[in-house]
């Protein structure tokens, strides 16, 4: 089983039960693997939202490759840009190497056997590469096409953007960048499922598990989130995508409040296992305090947002605390969602005190140069 971006701990528009969520779409998929009978995972990065995970976020880690192990399942994951170590340190990763959990490729392309009825099949990976590590990469992969040369069955692991799938300033590599000899090659980064056949190889994005921004919830409407099952003999290779039932349903509305209300009455007599999540975006200039109260009214049916007010001059959002929508505030601040996740990662990362001024400026050099 190809699984991707779990982002463990992430607490999106820092609503509580989304934590949770993130961690239910994991255990699903263990369990997808576990009932399909797999002989092996493969995660392709950002098992963890943060290089320091939260103890929950840990546990759940550790439950899941407890129960794998019971299953003679084992795991072999490479860290994304979001887990891996933002100063010289192991990633969490290594943490379950005892329950069968093999981390590969922190800086370097790392292979490894796997052995089924008597074949080795060969797996191989490397971590995030970006910034100034983004000259290595080309190497690597011309390295793991070697490595895989003399295998009938060889798996490639990596958390990449590759152009043109991608724009090429927000890709690390280009398509004619990537290995071969490969049956199967598992990707994270993008958060979309992609398959490409590249000859008798398939080429795939599982995507992420769970929403992780407001830009995906359009392809969760259209392909939903999921894992991907491979069955391949060397010869030819089957790709199987199974979706997670257990990913919370979120939408956006755009309108006037009335309309935006019309919407809601409409999606509350839909049947969803969880509530869905709401980002309400109203034009004109409505009653503050008849929309206050009538939002109230939802609070059985979804999980609201802040609305975001869009005037005639400028769009506000109605005022929310600071660590209900801490994601929010960076990303309006820095104007650039990718630049406002940077900074809450580094903000995060050092709120608590722990690091010197001097650490403090390296982890800000580092995450500044990763982005």
């Amino acid at each position: 089983m190809h699984i991707s971006d779990t982002h463990l701990g992430a607490i999106q528009y820092g609503i509580p039960e989304r934590e949770y969520d993130f961690y239910d779409s994991f255990r699903e998929g263990i369990q997808i693997a576990i009932e399909k009978d797999v002989d092996f995972i493969i995660h392709s990065g950002d098992l963890f939202d943060s290089a320091r995970p939260s103890n929950r976020a840990l546990r759940v880690v550790e439950e899941s490759m407890l129960e794998l192990q019971k299953h003679n399942i084992p795991v072999f994951a490479i860290a994304g840009d979001h887990d891996r170590p933002k100063v010289r340190d192991n990633p969490s990763h290594v943490l379950f190497d005892v329950f069968g959990l093999r981390f590969l490729g922190l800086e370097n392309f790392q292979g490894t056997n796997f052995t089924k009825d008597g074949e080795e099949i060969f797996i191989g990976g490397v971590s995030n590469l970006k910034a100034f590590r983004r000259e290595a990469l080309k190497a690597e992969y011309d390295r793991a096409s070697v490595e895989a040369k003399n295998h009938r069955i060889s798996i490639f692991i990596s958390h990449q953007a590759i152009s043109p799938m991608f724009p090429p300033e927000s890709s690390e590599a280009r398509e004619e960048d990537l290995p071969v000899n490969f049956t199967y090659m598992a990707f994270g980064h993008v958060h979309q499922f992609i398959k490409k056949k590249y000859g008798t190889s398939i080429f795939a994005y599982a995507g992420s598990t769970e929403v992780k921004s407001t830009n995906e919830i359009s392809g969760l409407a259209r392909q939903g989130k999921g894992v991907n099952i491979i069955d391949t003999d060397g010869e030819s290779t089957e790709l199987e995508r199974v979706i997670l039932k257990s990913v919370r349903p979120q939408r956006e509305i755009s309108g006037t409040m009335d309309e935006c209300f019309d919407q809601l009455d409409k999606i509350r007599k839909e049947t969803n296992v969880k509530k869905p999540v709401i980002s309400l975006h109203i034009r004109g200039k409505p009653n503050m305090e008849y929309l206050r109260k009538n939002i109230r009214e939802y609070d059985e049916y979804f999980i609201m947002r802040q609305p975001i007010i869009e005037g005639d001059e400028e769009s506000i959002e109605m005022a929310p605390s600071f660590e209900e929508n801490i994601e929010s505030i960076f990303n309006q601040y820095f104007g650039d969602e990718k630049k406002g996740n940077m900074a809450l990662s580094i903000y995060r990362t050092i709120k608590d005190g722990k690091y010197s001024d001097e650490d403090i400026l390296k982890i800000c050099r580092e995450g500044i140069n990763d982005n």
